[in-house]
């Protein structure tokens, strides 16, 4: 799948993988083989336009860009609401939890402490590799073929 941002900042999609595009655009017209449809889930404008101008390419609507690079520039922001949304179910379970507990809960309740707190340092760690791959892509230079061609409109 590849994202279409145009020059109207609106953000498209289309199945079409990399490997398609590159064979179709050596046949000829690409662009009108392509079908292009609104993300079902929304999307900030740079997290489409950034990757966009450091390794996507030419549309004559805007660029277009391969769906791995939006995943890492939205990557993070996924995870930390995955991890709000533990938190709150964690919270939830802990109002539910009254009483006295046997030595068997009691041993249990440890078990998925431990297990929580391993996920939560799990989640740390995929955190900052994913702030790591998106400052990565960000430092790389932005194309000035792709910025001429997104500043022309």
């Amino acid at each position: 799948m590849m994202y279409l941002i145009s020059f109207d900042k609106t953000i498209y999609t289309t199945p079409i993988s990399v490997g398609q595009f590159l064979v179709m655009r050596e046949d000829g017209d690409v662009f009108e083989q392509m079908t292009y449809s609104r993300p079902e889930v929304p999307i900030e404008t740079d997290d489409v336009l950034e990757p966009a101008l450091r390794g996507g390419f030419r549309h004559p609507d805007g660029l277009i860009v391969d769906e791995s690079l939006v995943d890492i520039m939205t990557a993070p922001h996924r995870l930390e609401q995955a991890s709000a949304a533990q938190l709150a179910l964690e919270a939830q379970l802990d109002e539910l939890q009254t009483g006295v507990m046997s030595p068997e809960e009691a041993s249990h309740s440890h078990w998925q402490n431990q297990v929580a707190r391993d996920a939560r340092l799990d989640h740390e760690e995929a955190l900052r590799w994913a702030a790591t791959e998106r400052k990565d892509l960000l430092d790389r230079p932005i194309n000035e073929e792709l910025q001429r061609h997104w500043e022309k409109r």
